[in-house]
């Protein structure tokens, strides 16, 4: 009985090395989405209390745009309103762009700094191959 419980604590043990060393785990993707384990918090609570505050920059370039004709009417904070009556079409595709933009270069950044880790293993094997 005893070998039993010995082999199946090994097998248990192999499975856990094999996740954790095998098995990518996501990356947060930065400040546009919540953390993985933020993900249970409602949107709300999220941006007005752990959500870092906007660069200058966001900032800037809000300020840089000049309001269109839907802008200078008065909005209501109510419930019943659209969040995306003020913006157009162009807005929007412009924003969404620039999200997946950003996106893409990340995941091209991450893809480029494996591989070329993977090159040089690669070469260093070589390396050792031709030495012997």
């Amino acid at each position: 009985m005893n070998d039993f419980k010995k082999i199946d604590l090994e097998v248990d043990i192999n499975i856990f090395v094999f996740i954790y060393q095998v098995i990518e785990i996501v990356k947060p993707s930065g400040c546009l989405f919540p953390d993985p384990l933020e993900e249970g918090i409602s949107f709300d609570i999220y941006s007005a209390f752990i959500e870092p505050p906007p660069t200058l920059d966001t900032e800037m370039k809000g300020l840089d745009q000049e309001p269109g004709p839907e802008a200078s009417q008065p909005e209501d904070d109510t419930s019943d309103t659209d969040p995306l009556v003020g913006f157009t079409i162009e807005d929007i595709k412009s924003v969404l762009d620039q999200v997946t933009d950003d996106i893409l270069i990340g995941i091209q950044t991450e893809i480029n700094e494996k591989l070329q880790i993977q090159e040089e293993a690669f070469n260093a094997r070589i390396e050792k191959l031709k030495k012997a």
